[in-house]
């Protein structure tokens, strides 16, 4: 078994480090700043630049996606802020909002062909031969839902905060004596012979009595607990409470108002043809401009041909858009270089700018005014709701007053479980419905509160009756404790055993017989490192390198306890990690150098003035 250096200052530099980043990280991004303020949907400002509850919800799910794909889609939301995946999310994106204001004053930017070289060097975009393949590249934009613009655009602000987070890190000198001294004792590797006393193999205890075992229920009560559940009653208003009417006079004075907003800009329908050099794409166009089919050529030549269909200036390159927006219709461009390769551009027609008629605009423009005016109706329906309320009328009554539906949510948990789907259709921001409802007490109703979405909502919650987290009757589980007690019995007896073992095995001349006399399986490990020692226990891999070799010890396992003794200690070589002692002294100054950006970053939050208006609780009740 080898350990490389960079495994050596991955597993210890991290410990020393991860505190650090996290303290500056909380310095700015959590004390300070968690103020809520409902009338900003802004969630970060960061000078003139806003990130807002739909960029937060959306990275998040992402993540959250990505992280089911490891552990399973058991992973709710809620689970994941309590891993702190949400407070990640959020600051990984006030980082970038404060790189890229500081780029922005800086005026740090990266060229073209640095965004080529790093694009067309990543590995998953290269063909078999181990270059760069434009279709391969093509392949995996669409397999991630990636536009080609968006792509490249991507990577240039990732080069340009990385340069600027490389001018804070780059100074740091690491001291060879510290890196010698990390190498040593990191790389320091034992091998120990073990076995594992399974729990299992243990007698099973007799049944000790109820007494016995509602004594272990009680001393175990979080795993035997029904949680406090309540029964609710919720009052929505939705957006399908209330009608609007909307009038061709409203139509055509926001029409007048915002004439502008509704004009169609240039567009060009475009085709392309990627390839991989210059001399193959001017044979490409050679090709079309003797009039040959576009596929045919693609075909011949190994080019990619992709429809870019209807596209507007501003979402193509400089080095496409320019050329492609000054050609007339039915042109084919010559060869154009960008950083995914040669492009052959076929203009295959021209929808000139113009303003759009009202009835052109006419389908947006109810959807904006409809918007509008449903907030409106909402608004004003709850006040009328209140209004019933304040002169004395129940939910019951306001909601026959006003024709509203009435949502009962009896047997609710805190997270909203132990419901049907029938008992939670109709009730909008469910979570959030819930968490009001356990923020006060029985008997309670609720403020109005405002839910979002499009457009939105609010909604009350009538407390009913609270039903008190307890122990669930001993009879219901008393299968259930009786064998945990007897599990957790064997596992104490295998830890004793395995103590015993552990003198023995210590003194064994002959491990074949020991370990038939023992009934146990004896196997040599391959060589440990302190922070790297595969499925031994933690406990058990840190005793094993304070011991001389022929001692043993024990720790607890899981299914039972694993007994080790040290068969030989392999002192770090210098020779070997010579070639890599530059490597360390790389590894080490930016581990080092990355215990600045703390710092740097809570300055940059105050150059430039960065708040958040949005508590993270706030969003993820939101996330379903």
């Amino acid at each position: 078994m080898s350990k490389s250096v960079g495994q050596v200052f991955t597993s210890l530099l991290a410990k020393i480090l991860f505190g650090v980043l996290i303290v500056a990280f909380g310095a700015w991004g959590v004390a300070d700043m968690l103020r809520r303020s409902p009338e900003h949907q802004a969630v970060i400002k960061v000078g003139d630049v806003e990130i807002d509850g739909r960029q937060v919800k959306r990275a998040f799910v992402t993540e959250l996606r990505r992280l089911r794909e490891q552990f399973g889609p058991q992973l709710t939301a809620a689970d994941a802020q309590k891993f702190g995946v949400f407070d990640q999310v959020v600051s990984q994106l006030a980082s970038r909002a404060l790189l890229d204001a500081a780029a922005k004053d800086m005026n740090v930017g990266v060229s073209d062909q640095a965004v080529q070289d790093l694009i067309t060097s990543n590995a998953a975009f290269q063909g078999p031969d181990g270059k760069f393949s434009p279709e391969r590249f093509r392949r995996v934009l669409e397999s991630n839902n990636y536009r080609e613009t968006d792509f490249v655009s991507g990577t240039r602000n990732d080069m340009i905060r990385q340069r600027i987070l490389e001018s804070v890190r780059a100074p740091v000198v690491a001291p060879t004596i510290l890196v010698d001294t990390l190498i040593r004792y990191e790389g320091e590797r034992r091998v120990a012979d073990t076995f594992l006393v399974e729990a299992k193999a243990m007698p099973q205890p007799a049944d000790p009595g109820d007494e016995a075992l509602q004594a272990y229920q009680k001393d175990h009560a979080a795993a035997y607990t029904a949680p406090e559940t309540r029964k609710l009653t919720v009052l929505p208003l939705r957006p399908e409470d209330v009608k609007v009417e909307i009038s061709e006079d409203e139509l055509k004075a926001r029409f007048e108002q915002h004439a502008a907003d509704y004009a169609q800009p240039e567009q060009r329908k475009l085709r392309q043809i990627l390839l991989k050099d210059e001399a193959t794409a001017a044979k490409v166009a050679g090709a079309l401009n003797e009039g040959r089919k576009p596929e045919a050529v693609a075909k011949d030549l190994n080019g990619a041909l992709t429809d870019l269909g209807w596209v507007v200036r501003d979402g193509l390159l400089s080095a496409l858009g320019d050329p492609a927006f000054a050609a007339k219709k039915g042109a084919i461009l010559p060869p154009l270089k960008t950083p995914l390769g040669w492009h052959v551009v076929i203009v295959e027609d021209v929808r000139p700018a113009h303003a759009a008629t009202f009835e052109e605009a006419r389908p947006k423009l109810v959807e904006a005014v409809r918007s509008e005016e449903v907030l409106g109706a909402l608004y004003r329906l709850s006040t009328t709701v209140e209004d019933t309320l304040a002169a004395g009328a129940t939910l019951e009554e306001a909601a026959k007053t006003n024709k509203l539906s009435i949502h009962v949510l009896d047997g609710v948990d805190a997270e909203g479980g132990n419901l049907s789907a029938d008992a939670t259709k109709g009730v909008p921001a469910l979570a959030e419905a819930v968490k009001t409802g356990f923020g006060q007490e029985a008997g309670s109703v609720s403020a109005l509160t405002e839910y979002e979405g499009t457009p939105g909502g609010y909604f009350l919650v009538r407390t009913d009756s609270v039903t008190p987290a307890a122990l669930k009757p001993f009879a219901d589980v008393r299968a259930d404790v009786l064998a945990a007690w007897r599990a957790e019995e064997q596992q104490k007896a295998a830890v004793e055993k395995a103590k015993d073992l552990a003198k023995s095995f210590a003194d064994a001349k002959d491990d074949d017989a020991f370990a038939k006399a023992n009934a146990v399986k004896i196997e040599t490990t391959g060589e440990l490192y302190r922070s790297q020692g595969g499925n031994m226990p933690k406990p058990l891999l840190a005793e094993l390198f304070t011991l001389e070799p022929g001692k043993a010890t024990s720790a607890p396992a899981t299914g039972g306890a694993m007994v080790a003794r040290l068969k030989s200690i392999e002192p770090v070589d210098p020779k070997v990690f010579a070639a890599g002692l530059e490597q360390g002294k790389r590894q080490l100054r930016g581990a080092l150098g990355d215990s600045l950006l703390g710092p740097f970053t809570t300055q940059l939050a105050d150059t430039f003035k960065m708040k958040q208006y949005r508590s993270v609780d706030s969003l993820v009740q939101e996330i379903r």
